[in-house]
């Protein structure tokens, strides 16, 4: 009887750290991925920008972060990097989006939930994304949003956003 539960906990062991590799193993948005393009697409207008600061998609198997600015210049710096004025510090914050949390992903969806936000009071939000990926490049668009009070941005309907992005590195599941 003693050896049949330990055959039965090491299948069961095998079988759970299985499928953690195979869930890890596809999830094709694993890594690192420089955003070089951001499109806000309506139905009869496009406007485009191509950042000179790239900014960063990073997803892990439990985490994803974020983050980039607007902006086809560079971001102006602080005078004093230490003590930034008010004028300063709305200019720098105004030049930049991030979000990082949790997510989960499908074969054409990558769901978004912030644990930490630009926007304060975000943080619980959702945000919903199709995906296509052809070799080392990704097309991500932001399609949905929900604040966690379960309203949506007055965009809703009218905007989508599109990020072109290349992969930088791709993450190695253990």
């Amino acid at each position: 009887m003693k050896s049949s539960l330990k055959f039965f906990l090491f299948v069961l062991t095998v079988m759970v750290v299985a499928c953690k590799e195979k869930s890890n193993s596809t999830n094709p948005l694993l890594g690192s991925w420089s955003i070089e393009k951001i499109q806000w697409i309506s139905e009869d207008t496009t406007l485009s920008r191509v950042p000179v600061q790239k900014g960063l998609l990073l997803v892990t198997p439990d985490c994803y972060s974020i983050c980039w600015s607007p902006m086809e210049q560079t971001r102006v710096p602080f005078e004093n990097l230490s003590n930034p004025t008010k004028e300063e510090m709305i200019r720098g914050f105004s030049t930049i989006v991030f979000n990082t949390g949790g997510y989960t992903v499908s074969k054409d969806y990558f769901t978004t939930k912030a644990h930490l936000a630009k926007v304060p009071g975000f943080e619980g939000g959702m945000q919903y994304y199709s995906y296509h990926i052809q070799g080392t490049q990704m097309t991500l668009t932001l399609f949905d949003e929900t604040y966690p009070n379960g309203e949506k941005p007055n965009w809703f309907g009218k905007w989508r956003t599109k990020y072109s992005l290349n992969r930088l590195t791709e993450s190695k599941t253990n």
